[in-house]
């Protein structure tokens, strides 16, 4: 199981089918009426505004994000009603912890890319995993990219349940 955090993906260069820049990743948005924890889309500052990325149209994700389809095919991001914002609503914001102790403050979220099958075809889908509540995802934001063991098993990762956030 492989985990990428947010603030890696954000700022991330999108390509699109031809391999040409195509822009830059602003927001990774869940559509929780759809599915609480799946990734619905990116919204990708582009030369001619923001545009929305669904995550079918995403090929591959090293680092980068590559596209299958071309920038005009992305709808024009003209709001956000109806979609979770991953950075505008869950980073820096207090949630309670899934054991309901705390108070806690996010400091990154990791994502986890699963397999699913759908119409007798498999294909990858990222999911939020857990949020970091911890110095390492402070730090690593700061960085942008900072390296983080693949044997992390701080207690300053916690399950997520996306419909108990508290938003202020």
């Amino acid at each position: 199981m492989t985990t990428l955090p947010l603030s890696e993906l954000l700022g991330a260069t999108v390509y699109d089918a031809s391999g040409a820049a195509a822009g830059r990743v602003r927001e990774v948005t869940l559509a929780p009426q759809e599915d609480r924890d799946r990734i619905a889309s990116f919204i990708v500052k582009t030369k001619s505004g923001n545009r929305v990325l669904p995550f079918s149209a995403v090929s591959t994700i090293d680092g980068n994000i590559h596209s299958s389809s071309k920038p005009t095919d992305w709808p024009a991001a003209n709001g956000a009603e109806g979609l979770f914002l991953l950075e505008r609503d869950l980073l820096d914001q207090q949630v309670i912890d899934i054991n309901g102790r705390k108070v806690v403050r996010v400091n990154d979220v990791d994502l986890r890319v699963d397999a699913m099958i759908e119409a007798g075809r498999t294909h990858a889908v990222l999911r939020v995993q857990s949020v970091d509540i911890g110095a390492r995802g402070a730090i690593r934001r700061l960085l942008r990219g900072s390296p983080r063991p693949a044997s992390e098993n701080s207690s300053a990762h916690h399950p997520v349940e996306l419909y108990r956030f508290n938003r202020n």
